[in-house]
């Protein structure tokens, strides 16, 4: 039985947490969320089946939504069903006009980012390799360097992730697992993960290195103690440096990222400098500003979309707040739902350079059903993760970053073992395995993890409909 906690965090704005009454809890926890330094102790969880059975819901009961009326419509012994919102005027339709065949007259702008979505269609021959039950490296891994930070982020996910000051991936095995990649043929790694990467000084060789071996690679960072004697490096070797702000002022920084206007003001000056370093040398590194969406930085959305088209950066992407499955940051994701006037004000701050934008899809996803927002997927299995592998900063790996330190779920240790042979190993296909036929995806993962897309597309695939020849 869960203990839904609805009351006022340390801003004086609402949070809502679903941490079971019975849950083995962090003793040294990190710095504080929104709402406290509650975290669950996913290490003392074990096999432990904890059902929130309050979270449940009958689908049979979404058969007509609540702002839905129906028409019916009969022709001979059949009847139709027209559904309309309630108090819908019947469509006015316009004077036609004549198909002159002249060509468009309209076109959509080209996407130049593709925040809101997935790229697998660019990688069927990993698709192939899945659906043919062979054995293939990841197409993408998202990794932490290091398992502790500089800043204490109001909304870090990697707080329930067991933080442990000092611990991060040794320089030789990260550098031997770099090599690994090129030879399976990973495409990219993201250096996207629990910690703060430049805190491990192995970042800037490894990036080196991965360009060498035919990898391309990417970093979230805070960027306040980047090497600026390394950023040239950095910049020509990488693929894109997205700079985790959520905060266009320095007061909002210090509410949100709960460090000082100073480092506000350093960070601003880091960014400049490195797209002054990119513009002189002509590098094609990709410089973006991305926020997480949290109460404590509303009112900071449209500041920062402005910060970041004076400080010159390519974009700058709103994405939604990952919470724990027992939301343990506290977001109530309906609260998503009266900002959409703003956020398109913000995006509307883009110009030929700079792009801002909306993830949609998963800010906007408290307007679906009740089904849907709830965590009930649209897909019943986990197929993504051999696609997009998770390690965790002290170089242990998991299919996932919510599975890090679940032991059913890890499969070895940069440091103990050649990741070449543990992509080619039982154990690690086993455990890709156990995830696809035992993790309940509506019950058992956090709404809008990193792999929802990707199985979106990979559950169609892999439940074709008949007739697939009739397209």
């Amino acid at each position: 039985m869960s203990d839904s906690h609805s009351n006022k965090n340390r801003f004086g704005l609402d949070a809502d947490t679903h941490i079971p009454k019975d849950v083995p809890l962090a003793k040294t926890p990190g710095h504080k969320l929104r709402t406290s330094n509650t975290i669950v102790d996913r290490s003392a969880l074990h096999q432990a089946q904890i059902k929130l059975k309050d979270q449940a819901v009958d689908s049979k009961a979404l058969d007509k939504m609540d702002d839905q009326e129906f028409e019916y419509v009969q022709f001979e012994d059949q009847v139709g069903v027209i559904r309309k919102s309630a108090g819908e005027e019947e469509e006015v339709k316009a004077e036609p006009v004549p198909n002159m065949f002249t060509g468009p007259s309209y076109r959509n702008q080209k996407e130049r980012f593709r925040f809101d979505g997935h790229k697998m269609l660019h990688h069927l021959d990993r698709v192939m390799n899945w659906m043919q039950g062979e054995r293939f490296a990841p197409i993408h891994i998202d990794m932490g360097l290091t398992k502790f930070c500089n800043t204490a982020c109001l909304y870090c996910y990697a707080v329930v992730q067991n933080m442990t000051k000092g611990t991060m991936i040794k320089r030789d095995a990260l550098l031997r697992y770099i090599e690994d990649c090129g030879k399976l043929g990973v495409r990219s790694i993201g250096f996207i993960g629990d910690g703060e990467p430049t805190l491990n000084p192995a970042l800037y060789d490894a990036t080196v290195l991965a360009k060498q071996v035919g990898v391309d690679t990417s970093m979230a960072t805070n960027g306040l103690i980047l090497d600026m004697d390394r950023a040239h490096e950095l910049l020509r070797d990488m693929t894109f440096i997205r700079i985790n702000l959520s905060a266009g002022t320095p007061e909002g920084f210090r509410r949100v990222h709960q460090s000082t206007e100073e480092n506000f003001h350093l960070l601003v000056e880091n960014i400049r400098e490195l797209i002054r370093i990119k513009k002189e040398n002509n590098y094609q590194c990709t410089i973006g500003l991305q926020m997480v969406l949290i109460p404590e930085c509303f009112d900071e959305v449209i500041p920062e979309a402005e910060l970041g088209a004076e400080l010159g950066v390519d974009y700058f992407v709103i994405k939604h707040c990952s919470d724990s499955e027992y939301k343990e940051i506290g977001i109530n994701y309906e609260n998503y739902l009266s900002l959409e006037d703003m956020l398109h004000k913000a995006e509307s701050i883009s110009n030929d350079n700079y792009v801002v934008q909306v993830k949609w899809n998963k800010i906007m996803a408290a307007g679906e059903s009740d089904l849907y927002k709830d965590g009930y997927r649209k897909y019943d299995v986990c197929y993504g993760t051999p696609f997009l592998l998770q390690i965790s900063g002290n170089g242990k790996i998991y299919p996932c970053g919510p599975f890090f330190n679940k032991d059913r779920f890890y499969i070895g240790d940069l440091h103990e073992s050649s990741f070449y042979d543990m992509v080619m190993s039982d154990r690690y296909w086993e455990v890709h395995d156990d995830v696809a036929n035992s993790v309940d995806v509506h019950k058992d993962c956090a709404i809008g993890c990193r792999q929802d897309y990707v199985n979106k597309f990979l559950y169609d695939l892999k439940n074709a409909p008949e007739h697939v020849n009739f397209i």
